[in-house]
């Protein structure tokens, strides 16, 4: 298997933490500037993004997805608890994935030039991960407990804000979260630099 991936990615990120929580072998294909148009670079992903597991020749796209299939394929009892029905853990899955696309917006809009304080948009794209972050830490309760997917989520999400630096991290109750969950040496693993 091969993962088209970038360090920093955090949507690649939170698959590699499964990986290395699931102990699989796969080799790690870094796909370079996500900015550019080689498609090549991305496995077979015709949205030229990453991440993208290509698993005998099969591509599978958006990282959610990537997560569902290694646990159907190698983890039958889905110990990080992946294949959820949970409306609760799905809802704070969307939010932190909106929070994340939000965040790429923002930093592809300043390196290609744009001013992201001159236009509203920014504005609005930069309340809404404001917005998402107060939401998760009103609901930080869930991620208590074991270490799951949804705390490899967080974890991704989490340290990417904090590379980036777009927005205040000041959420009390996530940090402790990220922090607690950093211990696990399979999740501090892949903490982007």
């Amino acid at each position: 298997m091969k993962l088209y991936y970038t360090p920093r990615s955090h949507f690649s990120r939170k698959v590699r933490v499964l990986v290395d929580a699931l102990n699989l072998q796969v080799e790690l294909i870094n796909a370079g500037n996500v900015a550019e148009d080689s498609a090549e670079n991305f496995g077979l992903n015709p949205l030229m993004r990453v991440p993208t597991l290509v698993d005998n020749g099969c591509p599978v796209f958006e990282s959610d997805y990537i997560a569902q299939y290694l646990v159907r394929q190698f983890d039958k009892n889905d110990r990080f608890n992946v294949l959820t029905n949970d409306v609760r853990t799905l809802n704070a899955r969307a939010v932190m994935n909106g929070v994340m696309s939000a965040e790429v917006e923002l930093i592809l809009a300043a390196r290609t030039g744009i001013d992201t304080e001159a236009y509203l948009r920014f504005n609005k794209i930069t309340e809404s991960i404001n917005r998402g972050l107060n939401w998760l830490e009103l609901r930080a309760e869930i991620f208590s407990g074991e270490p799951s997917y949804l705390g490899f989520h967080l974890t991704a999400m989490w340290d990417h804000l904090a590379l980036y630096d777009l927005v205040s991290l000041n959420y009390p109750k996530l940090r402790d979260s990220v922090g607690r969950l950093s211990a696990f040496a399979y999740i501090a693993a892949s903490i982007p630099r």
